[in-house]
């Protein structure tokens, strides 16, 4: 078989395709934020200029593998930039501002494990934090922009990996190509997984890890010592960035070492078993010598999950419904879109009994297909616990691994190759479309309907720019109030004050902020000042939009309508003896209750 020549020429049209298409994701944006109402076509439309002309590349034949390896990066950024065009830039995802609080604390005080009073278990796990610190430090960028170059870096060594990986595994340029295609089609690829959070960088390097070990496994064994510095480097790397993707890698490389003794009955070299130990090791200790805190963290996620799973199956309580918010005042998914997200997941149930088939017949001596088909089945177990409400994050985030396994399964299904062998123009304008259905459609499952495009959180009229009221609060107390006092807010007025704010602010239910905003009145037995005073909360944020306890939606200008919490609720700080308003826009008020007796 000839071998495929370099054909560059091609990636131009194509990088300009992805250009426009990024283009007409920025105008929906401006539209959305500027409240006239843009039809949520104009942003898919833009999605699939980007993705459609790549994946049509991809199912050629005669594209080079050094033009694949290209077209999937150039995917990859395109995509991080429609996130990007959403939001910059500021912070607008609900764990942003609590690892862009950690980068600023750092650069600040020198010191990598600062308190974090929103989500005290993140500064335990400063991976991230202090790559973006340090950038910040060496440029003097601000942590949104050092923050977005540290997770568009991550996200293009993600995706060279995830294809270096399928090709070592597949022995197939053109099926990594389609393989890392598919993976752009997972629920949190477009959104979720592209926001400034430790998951964002942890998991591209799972998955350079990965990649490096399929490597050594073809490796002459004297190089096994070269591979084993990336490797170990990288475990390293992990578990001191995130905690779920150290324990994910523990599990992958365990279970990778089994199917290494299933296939060769033996546990030397290259069986990876060592570094699945040295992981699980690693992880435990750090755990234990640094982050302790984690096990309270996730303990009432993980038994949640359980219980919910439990109840919903016994039928003691409802299931979750599908495409629908918490709140009555959020607009559901239209149905069009609803259909293109059941599609994307059916086309891929569709594939994966021929993938599986095809590789158990041809390549089930190889422990990473092995790995791979049990990552593809698990991941529609998984699509079960989005039917139980406090399980479906967890589904979620485990989604995002193994994915990998259902990306290369599927692409290996032998699809492409029938259609190009019959109907080669056809055949490959199907395969791109099926492609773009499942990137869309998984969009679409894994992010809120009214939040694919930007919400407006700065106003022009006059010549004069308009914050939101949270946007301008923060502005406000970054200017007026010294760094080391505490406000005690609500969660959306909170995040925005510890980023772009850099002010400490407590919310939620621990400690109970929560309670004491929305009481109508001060309890007889008066625990509320002893709190706020036991947590060294001087200022106390009142906000009468009721949608300022979203964290994904309360960043934004209120509209009509929306629901308000009782006046009463944030006028009874002014009665309080002792306590002054000094600071109002409207919605948002600061009560300063003086500094402590």
């Amino acid at each position: 078989m000839a071998r495929p020549r370099p054909t560059v020429r091609a990636l131009a049209p194509i990088a300009l395709c992805a250009g426009l298409g990024l283009l007409l994701c920025a105008y929906a944006n401006s539209l959305s934020r500027q409240l006239l109402d843009p039809n949520s076509l104009l942003l898919w439309a833009g999605v699939l200029l980007i993705a459609l002309p790549i994946f049509y590349r991809l199912t050629s034949r005669d594209a080079s593998p050094g033009e694949r390896l290209a077209l999937v990066c150039l995917l990859g950024l395109s995509l991080y930039g429609v996130k990007l065009v959403r939001d910059a830039p500021l912070f607008a995802f609900s764990d942003e501002p609590i690892h862009a609080f950690n980068a600023d604390q750092i650069v600040a005080y020198h010191h990598l494990f600062r308190f974090n009073p929103i989500l005290p278990v993140t500064p335990s796990y400063p991976g991230l934090e202090g790559a973006t610190s340090a950038l910040m430090t060496i440029t003097g960028l601000s942590s949104y922009w050092a923050g977005a170059v540290i997770v568009g870096a991550a996200r293009l060594s993600m995706m060279a990996a995830l294809f270096l990986l399928f090709r070592r595994v597949s022995d197939s340029a053109r099926t990594a190509g389609i393989a890392v295609a598919i993976y752009a089609g997972n629920f949190n690829f477009l959104y979720w997984g592209a926001q400034f959070s430790y998951e964002s960088l942890s998991l591209p390097i799972f998955v350079v890890v990965l990649m490096a070990i399929a490597e050594r496994d073809t490796a002459p064994r004297e190089w096994a010592r070269t591979w084993a510095v990336p490797i170990v480097l990288g475990i390293s790397a992990i578990v001191v960035t995130h905690h779920l993707t150290s324990y994910a890698l523990a599990a992958f490389l365990a279970g990778l070492a089994l199917a290494y003794w299933l296939v060769r009955r033996n546990w030397s070299w290259p069986n990876p078993w060592r570094y699945a130990a040295f992981t699980a090791v690693l992880a435990f200790a750090w755990l234990l010598v640094v982050a302790n805190s984690t096990i309270g963290y996730l303990s009432p996620v993980l038994g949640g999950a359980f219980e919910a799973i439990f109840n919903t199956a016994s039928g003691e309580a409802p299931p979750r419904g599908l495409f629908q918010g918490k709140g009555t005042e959020i607009p559901p998914t239209p149905i069009l879109a609803r259909s293109m997200a059941l599609l994307a997941v059916g086309l891929l149930a569709a594939a994966l009994p021929f993938g599986l088939w095809r590789l158990w017949k041809h390549s089930r001596n190889q422990p990473f297909v092995l790995i791979f088909g049990v990552a593809a089945i698990a991941f529609f177990v998984t699509l079960g616990l989005r039917l139980a409400p406090a399980a479906w994050e967890t589904g979620n985030r485990a989604g995002e691994f193994l994915f990998i396994g259902l990306a290369f399964v599927v692409a290996s299904a032998g699809a492409q190759n029938w259609a190009l062998r019959n109907r080669p123009r056809l055949g490959r304008a199907a395969i791109s479309a099926a492609l773009g259905v499942v990137l869309v459609g998984g969009a679409i499952a894994g992010w809120p309907w009214d939040l694919q495009l930007a919400s407006p959180l700065r106003a022009r009229a006059e010549g004069r720019t308009i914050s939101s009221p949270p946007l301008a609060l923060a502005d406000w107390a970054r200017e007026n109030i010294p760094g080391d006092e505490r406000f005690g807010s609500n969660i959306a007025d909170a995040r925005l004050l510890m980023a772009p704010g850099e002010r400490i602010a407590f919310a939620g239910k621990n400690p109970d902020i929560q309670d004491i905003l929305l009481e109508l009145a001060f309890s007889k037995e008066g625990w509320e000042m002893p709190l706020l005073r036991e947590n060294g909360v001087r200022y106390v944020v009142t906000d009468s939009r009721d949608i300022a306890s979203d964290s994904t939606r309360g960043y934004t200008f209120s509209e009509d309508g929306e629901v308000t919490i009782p006046r009463q609720a944030t006028l009874k700080f002014a009665e309080l003896p002792g306590a002054t308003r000094i600071y109002s826009n409207g919605e948002v008020s600061v009560y300063d209750l003086g500094a402590q007796p």
